[in-house]
């Protein structure tokens, strides 16, 4: 009995140790490492020099990192046997009884059921993970896929290597791009749109390898789950499943311009941030999300909001593309930025992983990755996010952007399409080259009723926006 309390004892403190020691995000760390030497060794725009250097310094970093968890490893052996050296002092048992206590199937079996369950009971019960809708598995491939940038391009590369004939008869159509400050109504607009024939659109299903949506069907077909409706975070009323459409491909644009985001803000792309392996690259995915969803013939449609920082270099990247900025009154808007920054603030303190997730796939709006675009005239310094007049200033700095470059976008008011959805519908599927919707397709667009008060505000903030939303609406799409 003394030599079973002695190994439960060591079992314990071999798990703790394990945790304690980070041993598993150790493990990601060489996922990562060894993802960017393979993603190097399949990019055709990295000279043969260019290779040699990032495999090298990748393998020098998985050597390493190996290593560490070599030392992590006996670490935890020597904190197992560490209760078992007591109890021979105190000569309450022998080594060798405990360690043949410990080798014992029955005793593994027990200690491993043991474990696991308290493992599961942890999780299950710890309050910071309260509520989250990603189990373990989804929160595994997740990390494993967002290990680092390479998994994602280097997963592309073995698409493009195996499933190019997927996408082969699939022509390149300018792409319709939706984009604007969150809380705008991108997503209803997006929703609408994907009801258009022809529409093809990522999914929640193309998640966590969006870079290689083709591989990761095949891959997960056999195993693809019934498409459920819930209601997503924002808490704003919005069902989404996993055949819901949604923007994901602002991971492709951190990979390609990792510079342009950091912890404090995302700088503006201009026109000469135009790099041609990008352009390959996007045409080419935009090609391989037509053949899944819709087949030849089909239109890409984009909802990122994250593209309200790139007016300047869609055209130039995208020829003929269109680009569609829906808009909203200001003091509603703001508020309702301000009121969701606190939402998924509680939501990354009750669960970290949200907050991960967030961060992973560039949604950095909000919360506690809250990393706002470096618009001209905006000084995120001056005023919390937590202010009401820090999102209103935001507001007046973005559309003032927008403004700069009215000729090249369709800005399309909220009050339009709610009062007008099926004219308003038309008019855009013209402006993009889509089909004319059927009559019934503006029923997403629902009049929001009007939360805020402009006494939360500085009365200068709220006339200099209401002086910029006249002038959005004096450059709204005409209608008939």
């Amino acid at each position: 009995m003394v030599s079973l309390m002695v190994a439960s004892v060591a079992a314990i403190a071999f798990a703790a140790a394990f945790v304690f020691l980070g041993i598993v995000p150790a493990t990601f760390s060489i996922v990562e490492q060894a993802g960017t030497g393979g993603a190097a060794m399949l990019d055709p725009y990295m000279s043969d020099d260019e290779k040699e250097k990032t495999v090298r310094q990748a393998g020098f970093r998985v050597l390493g990192s190996c290593a560490g968890i070599m030392i992590r490893l006996l670490t935890c052996l020597a904190a197992a046997a560490l209760p078992a050296f007591m109890a021979q002092w105190l000569q309450l048992s022998t080594f060798n009884d405990v360690m043949q206590t410990a080798e014992s199937w029955q005793f593994l079996l027990g200690s491993t059921v043991a474990l696991s369950f308290a493992a599961w009971l942890f999780f299950q019960l710890r309050p910071n993970n309260a509520g989250s809708t990603y189990s373990a598995g989804d929160r595994l491939i997740h990390n494993l896929a967002f290990a680092g940038p390479g998994i994602q391009l280097a997963a592309a590369r073995l698409e493009d290597r195996i499933l190019a004939s997927t996408w082969r008869d699939v022509a390149y159509k300018p792409p319709v791009f939706i984009t604007s400050l969150p809380r705008a109504g991108t997503t209803v607009m997006l929703n609408a749109l994907h009801e258009v024939p022809g529409v093809a659109t990522h999914f929640y299903r193309d998640m966590p390898f969006v870079a290689a949506p083709v591989l990761w069907n095949r891959l997960t077909r056999p195993f693809m789950r019934r498409a459920t409706m819930r209601e997503r975070a924002h808490g704003d009323g919005l069902e989404i499943g996993l055949d819901s459409p949604e923007a994901f491909e602002e991971v492709i644009w951190k990979a390609f311009w990792p510079d342009k985001c950091n912890d404090e803000h995302i700088a503006l792309w201009g026109e000469d941030d135009a790099k041609p392996e990008a352009m390959a690259f996007f045409k080419t995915h935009i090609r391989k999300v037509v053949a899944l969803r819709t087949g030849p013939g089909g239109r890409y449609v984009s909802k990122n909001n994250g593209n309200i920082a790139r007016l300047a270099l869609l055209p130039q990247m995208f020829r003929n593309c269109c680009i569609i900025v829906p808009v909203r009154t200001p003091v509603e808007h703001a508020a309702s930025l301000m009121r969701q920054h606190e939402n998924f603030l509680r939501q990354h303190d009750e669960d970290p992983f949200i907050r991960s997730y967030m961060r992973d796939i560039g949604h950095l709006e909000f919360g506690a990755v809250h990393a706002p675009i470096a618009f001209p005239g905006f000084a995120p310094g001056e005023l919390a996010p937590t202010s009401p007049d820090y999102w209103l200033s935001y507001w007046i700095a973005a559309y003032r952007h927008v403004l700069d470059y009215a000729e090249t976008v369709h800005i399309v008011p909220q009050e339009l399409i709610c009062t007008r959805p099926g004219e308003a519908m038309r008019r855009i599927c013209e402006l993009a080259g889509l089909f004319a919707p059927d009559p019934d397709v503006g029923n997403p667009f629902k009049p929001v009723p009007k939360r805020a008060d402009k006494a939360m505000f500085t009365e200068k903030l709220v006339t200099e926006a209401e002086t910029i939303y006249e002038e959005l609406l004096y450059r709204q799409i005409a209608l008939p």
